[in-house]
């Protein structure tokens, strides 16, 4: 087998999925995750997960020769409401060939209703066979799941082998502005993991920004050495939001314009080359 590798629409943040697909295929990679994030990509309403839209995105996969591996439908799971939505975009994500649904937790205060709900939702997961990638924020507002460590609780406490972690390097960094380093913290995450997300991050005097792998702040050929020999079969998916950044207060912030598509090709193909140095492989 080969180790899962995935470019997330995340990267392509104002452009169209056909577009993105394309792009995608183009570089010689046959996974996609699909963004659908609040705050983070074009804003959208819960008609993009209805049963029309998914035999679109299908469609698009076909023609493109791509797969879907993950879907990242991020929300707080909170509420008795939050959780009937969340199982729509569970239904969605399914019709799509997704593996994977990828969601926030939700807020710190929180967690005792998050459980109920997750309680629910694990066994909507297990009935549909999809697994449910918990990530850790980037904010810095305190959530339930902050590193790896609260995590790895989490994932012992809800104990459904439906519901795992999607270890996020570039999230951690803002979310403990730069007091835990990813380096360290991903491993205690690495045996409840579904899915990695690699993100690059450099900082400034305005914040955060994103930056193609390896060219950023975090060590990231020490961690895929590393990977190579401890989890070669863990799926890693390439997020780079370029067109997000995140203040000192690690709070999001969409530029106005999409970024260029060749500065997004560019920035994916560094991605790329430097995991095809350190790892060997090409997706």
């Amino acid at each position: 087998m080969k180790r899962i590798l995935s470019i997330s629409t995340a990267c392509f943040d104002g452009y169209d999925l056909r577009v993105a697909f394309d792009e995608i295929k183009g570089l010689g990679v046959d996974y996609v995750e699909i963004a659908f994030i609040q705050g983070y990509t074009d804003p959208f309403g819960e008609e993009v997960f209805s049963p029309r839209q998914a035999r679109r995105v299908e469609n698009l996969l076909l023609e493109s020769g791509l797969s879907c591996y993950a879907l990242s439908a991020h929300m707080n799971l909170v509420t008795e409401q939050s959780a009937e939505i969340f199982r729509r975009r569970m239904g969605f994500a399914c019709e799509i060939g997704a593996k994977v649904i990828v969601t926030n937790a939700g807020p710190a205060q929180e967690k005792k209703a998050f459980l109920k709900e997750m309680a629910f939702l694990s066994k909507e997961a297990e009935a549909l066979r999809l697994f449910i990638g918990l990530e850790n924020p980037g904010d810095g507002r305190e959530n339930i799941i902050n590193c790896s460590k609260d995590g790895a609780q989490v994932i012992q406490e809800i104990d459904s082998e439906w519901v795992r972690l999607n270890y996020d390097f570039g999230n951690l960094l803002s979310h403990r502005f730069e007091r835990v380093r990813p380096e360290e913290d991903y491993l205690e995450a690495l045996p409840y993991a579904i899915q990695l997300h690699l993100k690059d991050v450099k900082a400034t005097e305005d914040g955060w920004h994103f930056t193609e792998i390896g060219k950023g702040t975090i060590d990231f050929e020490t961690v895929l050495r590393r990977l190579e020999m401890e989890s070669p079969l863990l799926p890693l998916s390439l997020e780079i939001p370029l067109r997000l950044t995140r203040g000192p207060d690690a709070s999001p912030r969409r530029n106005d314009s999409p970024i260029p598509l060749d500065q997004i090709r560019q920035a994916l193909k560094g991605s790329l080359d430097f995991l095809n140095r350190v790892l060997g492989e090409k997706g």
